[in-house]
């Protein structure tokens, strides 16, 4: 054995006697450097992908872009090309903090709690507040309140206290949702600091006990791998902890503005890296929906849901253009998990970024005096809710659509707010709050309401509970809860009655050579089978003029046309008003009313469809059937946007759009002089505009219930629709007026505000007056 080694030995030393040691030095080099190409080359050729993957994994982390919306503007002005803005968006930052950083945490809770009052209590009631702190809190009531700094900070202090000082992780969600036998299954193995629930399940890292024995059991009911349960559940250190949501435009600058100090006082050595709290701090930005004008538009624009999506109105019809496709960012992070280097992903796709800006045809002016005119139009004639539509017959475009009440669209949630009834507000309860939402408390059946930052139970109020001033009562502050939610011009069905009576008389005249002077003879009622049919008004009564029994909205009149009409001639022009099909206005939630088709209309329907009962429409049906009278005949289709920009520079116009003829011009002038001797000499006589022809017809309905009608107090419709100047229509108004309180007829209400509203858009857009003895045909 020892001679072989040896052997080995003197061959391998007679090999380098053979040859100079330079040749061995120059070969090992050689391969040194060979060894090294062709890893590198195994690092970025062969296995180039995987490597690269994995160093992602570590450095780099994908953020989402909060991308904002588009803006929303009104009709442009002489002042401003672009429009007044109704709605944009904003970035405000939500606040958290680090809990890892070691440095100053006494300084950081005395910066985080004077900057979190001023951020709710500062300069604000002490309601105002209390709210902000329940919402900061995350609870229901503060017993013992106090409106004082002193004591409000110390309820901040004591929270953010908790909050820097917890740096572990103290809650995983494993799965979204439970089953109820899931939820048993678990409990029943008895394991702590595991949380079962129809939510999910969540568990504790730090707490649990034995990880293994969990996730064998989680893997035995759901599958998976054991090793990544256990990862999952593993204790942790928290790096983000929230602080605070959507801070005010002021508070975020203000926060970094001091963080800009900070670092310029470190960069000038004035203080140490110990002494700063910058490194704590995390701003992050989301994009937040603004409305400058507020209450202005509320229910045309509508606002973002608890999901964060917008489903209704404007912003929901238009959703997928104004919010576009969110980007991402690709961050590099060093060893301490900080962002460095941020590189956008969409360098080849950067229009994934963009979303366009929406201009509408509402006149800001016209808008703000309609709300106005509303509010004061409900409070004074003790009405529900009033509704609005204002626009132009000859090309369809929507100048104003207002509701009253309205809400914030800035805080949406304010509609959900309690107060208590006062008597002096409604010292006639049973009529004052009828229709409105009341509630009494009960602790039995009552459902658990938030009042005064209280836990309370209530249930809704019987009628007859109205009138029990011994019991407490409870409304909603706008006394419609959510429903103000609603834009009733389009969304909200009822039977329009005398006012659509000139859609039936447009039709009679359309179809036989009559005139409105021709007379005919009325006896005051009609009876069809089991049922009588009557006027409302004696000045109907013997033989009348066509224009009276207009005039005077003569039910028995209205018969006699659709006698001689019949089913498939009125079916016709409903159908050619549009009526039975929505108008196609570019907002969500458009509702309507088929039309049945004539074959099943039994002699009642046909009747009493004359004079539009049992027949539903919403109020821009019936301002677009009066825009096509004072169009000449011709159907436009409403439309509300004006066009779509983009920001690459390229533009969508909506035009106006002619759908059909529905009369012939002669039908039409006849029909507007109808009106027009309606407003100048008869019932609809509080509607008159000096030096202004106007052309118009009022209307009382009764609101259907349980297939009649309410015959109580507030059981009326009221409304009047008009247009002016008839002799070259500008505008045409609808106003709606639910349950008024100070009379159940129009009169002195609906008429009069149209004439307030109609003075006014007359002279705000200069039209040009007549002389006393000019007429207008």
């Amino acid at each position: 054995m020892s001679s072989r080694k040896n052997n080995f030995w003197n061959i391998f030393f007679s090999f380098f006697d053979r040859y100079p040691r330079e040749y061995f030095v120059i070969a090992f080099f050689a391969l040194f450097y060979f060894a090294i190409i062709w890893e590198t080359f195994s690092y970025t050729v062969i296995n180039h992908q995987f490597y690269n993957e994995l160093a992602n994994k570590q450095q780099v982390w994908e953020v989402e872009i909060p991308v904002t919306r588009g803006t929303i503007y009104s009709m442009p002005s002489d002042v401003s090309k672009q429009g007044t803005v109704f709605s944009t968006s904003v970035d405000l930052n939500d606040i958290a903090i680090d809990p890892q950083i070691e440095w100053d945490k006494p300084k950081l809770e005395a910066f985080l709690t004077d900057m979190l009052y001023n951020e709710m209590c500062y300069i604000k009631t002490s309601q105002e507040c209390y709210n902000e702190l329940l919402r900061f809190l995350r609870v229901l009531e503060i017993p013992d309140y106090v409106f004082t700094e002193e004591y409000i900070k110390d309820l901040i202090s004591e929270n953010v206290e908790q909050k820097i000082t917890k740096d572990k992780i103290t809650s995983v969600k494993l799965r979204e949702a439970l089953s109820p036998e899931d939820e048993k299954t678990i409990l029943s193995w008895w394991i702590a600091w595991v949380y079962p629930s129809e939510n999910g399940l969540y568990i504790n890292p730090e707490e649990l006990i034995n990880p293994e024995q969990f996730s064998q059991l989680y893997v035995w009911l759901y599958g998976g791998d054991v090793d990544q349960i256990i990862y999952a559940v593993r204790s942790r250190d928290l790096r983000y902890v929230p602080i605070y949501q959507k801070l005010s435009l002021a508070t975020s600058d203000e926060i970094e503005q001091y963080i800009s100090d900070e670092n310029q006082a470190l960069a000038q050595w004035i203080i140490d890296k110990q002494e700063s709290i910058w490194w704590f701090i995390i701003l992050n930005p989301h994009a937040q929906r603004i409305y400058p004008e507020n209450l202005i538009w509320a229910q045309i624009l509508w606002f973002l849901d608890n999901g964060g999506v917008w489903r209704y109105w404007l912003e929901g019809y238009f959703n997928e253009v104004l919010r576009w496709n969110p980007g991402e960012l690709v961050a590099k992070k060093d060893i301490k998990g900080r962002n460095i280097d941020p590189v956008s992903l969409w360098e080849d796709n950067i229009s994934a970024l963009e979303w366009v800006d929406i201009q509408t045809t509402i006149d800001r002016n016209v808008q703000r005096r309609v709300e106005t005119i509303l509010e004061a139009g409900v409070k004074k004639y003790q009405a529900n809710k009033w509704s609005i539509v204002v626009l132009e017959p000859k090309t369809g475009r929507i100048l104003s659509m207002a509701n009253y009440p309205s809400y914030d669209p800035n805080n949406p949630w304010e509609v959900y707010e309690l107060k208590k009834v006062n008597y002096v507000e409604y010292p006639n309860p049973e009529t004052d709050l009828l229709w409105k939402t009341v509630f009494v408390e009960d602790i039995e059946r009552g459902d658990k309401y938030i009042y005064d930052g209280k836990v309370v139970y209530l249930r809704e109020a019987l009628r007859e509970e109205y009138l029990d001033y011994e019991k407490t009562k409870y409304t909603y502050k706008n006394e419609f809860w959510a429903w103000v939610y609603q834009n009733e011009t389009i969304s909200s069905l009822y039977e329009p009655g005398s006012i659509m009576k000139t859609i039936t008389v447009a039709g009679w005249i359309d179809s036989w050579e009559i005139q409105r002077y021709d007379f005919y003879q009325d006896d005051g009622k009609v009876t069809i089978d089991n049922f009588t049919i009557r006027n409302v008004d004696d000045d109907c009564l013997w033989y009348q003029t066509f224009q009276n029994a207009f005039n005077y909205s003569c039910n028995v009149w209205m018969i006699r046309i659709v006698q001689k009409m019949w089913k498939a001639l009125l079916h016709k022009y409903f159908t050619d008003f549009w009526f039975g099909d929505k108008t196609g206005i570019t907002l969500d939630w458009e509702v309507t009313a088929k039309i049945e088709p004539y074959e099943r209309w039994s002699t009642a329907k046909l009747l009493t469809s004359s004079y539009w009962l049992w027949v539903s429409v919403t109020p821009l049906q019936i301002a677009s059937a009066y825009a096509t009278i004072a169009n000449g005949g011709v159907y436009m289709k409403p439309y509300l946007v004006e066009s779509i920009k983009y920001s690459d520079g390229k533009q969508v116009n909506f035009k106006p759009q002619a759908v059909r003829r529905v009369l012939k011009e002669d039908t039409a002038e006849i029909v507007t002089e109808m009106l027009v001797a309606s407003v100048d000499d008869w019932v609809a006589w509080n509607g008159r505009v000096e030096w202004y022809s106007v052309a118009g017809k009022t209307w009382t309905s009764q609101i259907a219930y349980k297939w009649s009608y309410e015959d109580w107090v507030a059981s009326t419709n009221w409304s009047f629709a008009w247009y002016a100047p008839a002799e070259d229509p500008r505008f045409v108004i609808l106003v709606k007026l639910e349950r008024p309180r100070t009379s159940p007829y129009w009169g002195a209400t609906s008429a009069y505000m149209f004439w307030e509203l109609a003075k006014e858009l007359l002279e705000y857009y200069w039209v040009p007056k007549k002389l006393q003895n000019e007429t207008w045909e």
